[in-house]
């Protein structure tokens, strides 16, 4: 069923390539929806669900960091794909089986989740584990797929099209994971009264099954895809070479810096967001979906736009700017209250900008990586920089759950920041701090070009 012929780009006719580039895009959409039924957020309000009554026992910051946090910390496994690439021979027989595989495992988590609830009161931080360990493998599965699926993906542009095309990709990804979560969303709020309080997390079951239907679904639209010829290696020591050899361009190292240092600030905050919105602003699953509902409306509106932008001469300065505007996000979050919990609607907005970031990153990586070692750079970023992801997801729950009662008075004034208003601006500092290295890749290839 997948088998395929595997040629150089030139020598694969045109209408079979808009056809892929066509695909792409539908594999994309479908993913989107999955994604969106079976979220992040899903799965965190699962979390919550189950610990009820034993919040003050349970660790909520660390639970709901490892399930952020687990998928990354495995990532560093993703080293491995070139190999698998080589050795099994296919690209497309990589993305097709993971894509297909990874669904299948994620459906323990709903098919489990009713024992996680009987048994919660004895085993809650057991059981918090369990979820973590399937959510993680679900995504190393997962995540091969995404390595072989990018490097696939850059083998098959040509450079004139390359932004356009990656821009219209990931229209199409947010249209997909708007629609998945409008649908849980609106199916968790008509429901929410249906269960009592004890057994809310029924509720979230629904969106998974179908979620994981729609990954599924997603999978077979890889078989229309026509495979491209990409360079093999042969040997451990030539693989490593292959591996480390990216950190040894300048410009390239400053990418995979900037892409870290975005990790990291995300992740130290990740963990104190959920939970604020969890435990302090008592968002429900519907309202926390509509966020993520707004910033993809927005983002399929801007997209277009980000996309000429950033084929223009001012690349830097666009995805440099964009990259300003999303870090200040979190200081919707350091101003809302109970009574103000629709401010954090202000970090929805300005997180628009987000997909001019995620475009122009992605040509970066492709741009960056010659075409003899694309599989080896493409796996080499994704895991570097989803691991630094990773640990600082668990560090920011940790930090959570151990600090949540910390307070501090301004010097010379009345006023006092909580934990969380501390987080949030710390985090948007940290973030503000990572264009240093945006300047530094800007300049290191502005000077490559000169000396061309």
């Amino acid at each position: 069923m997948i088998r395929s012929s595997v040629l150089p780009l030139k020598e694969i006719p045109i209408w079979q390539r808009r056809t892929g580039r066509r695909y792409f895009c539908y594999n994309a959409f479908l993913w989107g929806i999955g994604n969106g039924l079976i979220s992040s957020s899903l799965v965190t309000y699962i979390i919550f669900s189950l610990a009820g009554p034993f919040l003050d026992k349970a660790m909520i910051g660390v639970a709901i960091s490892w399930i952020i946090a687990a998928p990354r910390l495995v990532g560093l496994l993703r080293l491995l794909t070139p190999s698998l690439i080589d050795w099994t021979g296919s690209r497309k027989r990589i993305c097709f089986w993971g894509s297909l595989l990874s669904p299948m495992i994620l459906l323990l988590l709903p098919g489990l989740t009713p024992f996680f609830a009987t048994q919660g009161a004895r085993y809650l931080n057991l059981s918090f584990s369990l979820i973590g360990l399937i959510w993680a493998f679900y995504h190393l599965i997962e995540y091969f797929s995404t390595v072989s699926l990018w490097s696939w993906i850059g083998d098959s542009l040509i450079p004139q099209i390359r932004i356009r095309f990656l821009a219209r990709r990931e229209r199409w990804m947010i249209a997909g994971q708007f629609l998945g979560m409008l649908t849980a969303g609106l199916y968790t709020w008509y429901q929410k009264n249906g269960y009592p309080e004890s057994q809310s997390w029924r509720v979230y079951l629904f969106p998974a099954f179908l979620g994981i239907a729609f990954l599924i679904t997603a999978a077979f639209t890889i078989v229309k895809i026509p495979e491209v010829q990409w360079s093999k290696v042969s040997g451990f020591r030539t693989r490593f070479r292959q591996l480390v050899q990216p950190l040894s361009s300048g410009h390239f190292l400053a990418f995979l810096l900037f892409a870290c240092w975005i990790q990291i600030a995300n992740g130290l905050t990740q963990s104190t967001q959920y939970t604020f919105q969890l435990k302090v602003l008592n968002v429900s699953m519907f309202v926390a979906l509509m966020f993520q509902a707004w910033t993809r409306i927005g983002q399929m509106a801007f997209t277009r736009i980000a996309a000429r932008l950033l084929e223009q001469n001012h690349f830097f300065g666009i995805l440099g700017t964009a990259y300003m505007l999303v870090s200040i996000g979190s200081l919707c979050y350091a101003v809302a209250t109970p009574d103000t919990w629709f401010l954090i609607f202000g970090a929805a907005t300005l997180w628009i900008f987000w997909v001019a970031v995620n475009i122009g990153i992605n040509n970066l990586l492709i741009n960056l990586s010659v075409p003899e070692n694309r599989n080896a750079t493409t796996a080499l970023y994704f895991t570097v920089s989803t691991l630094a992801f990773g640990i600082a997801s668990f560090a920011g729950g940790w930090i959570c759950d151990h600090c949540k009662d910390l307070t501090v008075v301004l010097p010379g004034t009345n006023r006092s920041l909580d934990y969380y208003q501390l987080a949030f601006f710390g985090g948007t500092v940290l973030r503000l701090f990572g264009i240093v290295f945006l300047i530094i890749c800007w300049a290191l290839l502005k000077r490559k070009a000169n000396a061309k």
